[in-house]
């Protein structure tokens, strides 16, 4: 299971929060009209970012780390409560969480928090991971941009449209870092909504590159609540530590380097 998957099955298990939580190279650049054209199409770039996922999950055996959760609540009353968890996943489908600390309310710990973690776990199985896939057989990919970070950092940026109106699935954008082909970051909102009782979630995933795998690293989900008010819950993952995993042994592909122009790529007709 790649991170990215796994958010977008936890985050929409709860209808208040609902977001997404449930987790390489290319052809030398070309520039037309003194602007970078995007050296992949769409299709490749998913069939890479696929390939590389799978590549990922194999060689991961088993990690840790620390996770804070805080969600406040702004409506009629303020409310907030805090949740600094310790995680540790083992290869294929294992996650164990043990609380270090809580705070803050109590209504918010039991009824969100808390049934986050219980939702992750659930969201391990094997089927559920095949149905929220971030793949061609659950989603349609639009290729839209192609960003350079620094000389030796690119972005491809996909619209990500479900081929479902599925709860778990989500509707938005990714980026996907353009030598690993891992998904470096996430924006966009349920494909539907799961809860009569929020009216829009807005969610912003980031990752890190943590030894030859790519983490979450921060998550954000703001919800408006159809009668008053909002929520905005917010995930710190840090301290990772890989504690058993195999070499990512990824053969080089051509045009792996990178030109050091900053703007953003066109994209030609064939690639949009």
């Amino acid at each position: 299971m790649t991170s990215s998957e796994g958010n977008v099955r936890l985050r929409s298990a709860i209808g208040l929060v609902t977001g997404l939580f449930v987790a390489g190279a290319m052809a030398g650049v070309v520039f037309a009209d003194d602007a970078p054209v995007a050296p992949l199409t769409a299709e490749q770039v998913v069939q890479r970012m696929v390939e590389r996922n799978e590549q990922r999950a194999r060689a991961l055996e088993s990690y840790r780390g620390t996770r804070t959760y805080q969600l406040d609540y702004h409506g009629v009353t303020e409310k907030s409560a805090s949740l600094v968890v310790a995680m540790t996943y083992r290869r294929p489908d294992e996650k164990k969480f043990s609380i270090v600390s809580e705070t803050g309310s109590e209504i918010l710990q039991g009824r969100v928090l808390k049934r986050l973690l219980e939702a992750e776990v659930e969201a391990m199985h094997l089927d559920q991971r095949r149905q929220t896939a971030l793949g061609p057989e659950n989603y349609e990919f639009r290729l839209v941009g192609y960003e350079r970070a620094t000389c030796d950092r690119a972005y491809y940026v996909l619209e990500v449209t479900p081929r479902t109106k599925n709860k778990f699935l989500f509707r938005g954008r990714i980026w996907v870092e353009a030598q690993d082909f891992a998904v470096a970051r996430m924006e966009g909102e349920p494909a539907k909504n799961p809860s009569w009782w929020t009216k829009r979630n807005d969610i912003h995933v980031t990752y890190e590159k943590v030894g030859d795998f790519w983490l979450p690293a921060r998550n954000e989900t703001n919800t408006q609540v159809r009668i008053v008010g909002h929520t905005l819950l917010t995930i710190v993952y840090q301290d990772y530590e890989i504690l058993n995993a195999d070499a990512v042994q990824i053969a080089s592909t051509s045009g792996s380097r990178l030109g050091c122009a900053e703007e953003t790529a066109k994209l030609s007709p064939a690639q949009r």
